[in-house]
């Protein structure tokens, strides 16, 4: 562990901290959101970096049309075959922030005024974690993967099925920020198999499930000043081995999000209603490890494009 690690966990949790212990509990909220996912594609997606500033308005969008099925389905939809397309370029991981932020909007419907009062807050953090990756992250990125463009619409089209999938699934299963399931079945997503196909999907089913854990953990912590030490811990980890192991941020994304958004007014614990979860969990589960198995098995020609 070094100390630039620390300083990294610290200036993301400074703001997150002054609000939650500051009783301003929904600034903190939007504030650290859109830190954590402006910070996410600045070091994972360095290129398109400046488009974390985009992060309040796909918000806005999502929550705007949140009583629109239709409507915030195709938005969800439209984004995660864009998170796949990027595949081609190798930038699919940064954008899964967009649809981080697509995703909470979608089950966060509000009216004008409270939707411009949380995007204030979520381009003020957007804004700080996009000088974050600039300035104290600037030697810091995660490669990713590019495709052939083929492979990428292929997997574009994946994406967005289990996507819609997992969305309907934490909606009718009525689980406690039902955004938390397609966020994590895409940050564990990868368009190449790193080993065989068989040890890729044994991985992509182990971090889904330590996902799982992880987040009915989090939905349960509901005391500010131990969701600011275990955010912390999370972000450390993060900032410490991320580099080294990619796979850690897709494992950790979702719960730090989770336990940033705090307690989910009105829904039942994901602890409290565990069969309920685990039967809209698993099938999801199952649909994204097999979804991907046949993509990467079943793709003929190489996917991935020469370094």
């Amino acid at each position: 562990m070094n100390k630039n690690s620390i300083g990294l966990a610290l200036l993301l949790l400074a703001p997150l901290a002054a609000g939650w212990l500051g009783d301003h509990a929904d600034a903190a909220k939007y504030l650290g959101i859109g830190s954590v996912l402006a910070v996410l594609m600045g070091v994972v997606a360095r290129p398109v970096a400046p488009f974390a500033l985009l992060l309040p308005f796909v918000y806005a969008a999502a929550a705007l049309t949140a009583q629109s099925t239709d409507g915030v389905v195709a938005l969800i939809v439209a984004i995660a075959a864009a998170v796949g397309a990027a595949g081609s370029l190798g930038l699919q991981r940064g954008l899964v922030a967009l649809l981080g932020a697509a995703l909470i909007g979608s089950v966060e419907p509000a009216g004008s005024s409270d939707v411009l009062h949380r995007c204030a807050w979520m381009l003020a953090g957007a804004s700080y974690g996009l000088l974050l990756a600039l300035t104290v992250l600037r030697k810091t990125s995660v490669a990713g993967v590019a495709v052939r463009p083929q492979a990428a619409v292929s997997y574009a089209l994946l994406l967005a099925v289990l996507v819609l999938v997992a969305w309907f699934a934490a909606r009718f299963g009525r689980l406690a920020h039902p955004w938390w399931l397609p966020l994590a079945v895409v940050a564990v997503s990868e368009p190449v198999a790193a080993r065989s196909a068989w040890h890729s999907m044994l991985r992509v089913a182990a971090v889904l499930c330590a996902t799982l854990v992880l987040v009915t953990l989090a939905d349960a912590v509901d005391a500010p000043a131990l969701r600011v030490a275990l955010v912390g811990v999370l972000l450390l980890a993060a900032a410490w081995q991320t580099a080294r192991h990619p796979t850690l941020l897709a494992l950790l994304l979702t719960p730090v999000l989770v336990l940033i958004a705090g307690p989910a007014p009105g829904a039942t614990p994901l602890g409290a209603g565990l069969p309920a979860v685990l039967l809209a969990c698993l099938p999801v589960f199952a649909a994204t490890c097999l979804g991907h198995f046949a993509f990467w098995t079943l793709r003929s020609g190489p996917q991935r494009l020469p370094a």
